[in-house]
């Protein structure tokens, strides 16, 4: 749509020019056409200017499309080698203490266990994992909420999808 526009005031902008050329100022009236066709294409060159920064504005957000899928990716793959070191965790801290915690279900999930259990919460290393896991799916999530902006961006800039 921007772009679409700005072609739009690039001719309105030509042509005052045209015409402005055509009709020489032959008076010393303020309100001759000569003076009326320059403040028109003096109008129409800032606005453009406008739109053009505009545009660069919009197509560096669409640029950075194809980047958005690889940074996910990057998120969920650390996510799943945190979540492997806290299940390895979890499992050692199971097998040193099976008589302690014999009734346990070792099929739940580890982060549920880690909430279980004080004893692991107290890990300083488990609970950094998990802030780090939580931090990650924070920025995963803005980074969807961006890419879901980015629709929006193309159809103002290009009327695409």
């Amino acid at each position: 749509m921007l772009i679409l526009i700005l072609g739009l005031i690039l001719i309105a902008f030509v042509a005052f020019l045209v015409l402005r050329v055509k009709y020489p100022s032959t008076c010393s009236d303020e309100c001759d056409v000569h003076t009326f066709f320059t403040v028109m294409s003096w109008f129409s060159g800032i606005v453009s200017l406008g739109f053009i920064i505009a545009i660069c504005y919009c197509a560096t957000k669409v640029a950075t499309e194809s980047v958005i899928d690889s940074k996910i990716v990057m998120y969920q793959e650390e996510n799943a080698n945190i979540e492997q070191d806290i299940d390895k965790i979890v499992q050692e801290y199971l097998e040193h203490e099976h008589d302690t915690f014999a009734d346990i279900k070792t099929e739940e999930s580890s982060i549920t266990l880690v909430t279980l259990f004080p004893e692991l919460k107290s890990d300083t290393l488990v609970q950094q994992q998990l802030e780090i896991c939580v931090a990650n799916n924070a920025k995963i999530k803005a980074l969807r909420e961006e890419k879901i902006e980015l629709t929006k961006i193309r159809w103002i800039l290009y009327f695409g999808r």
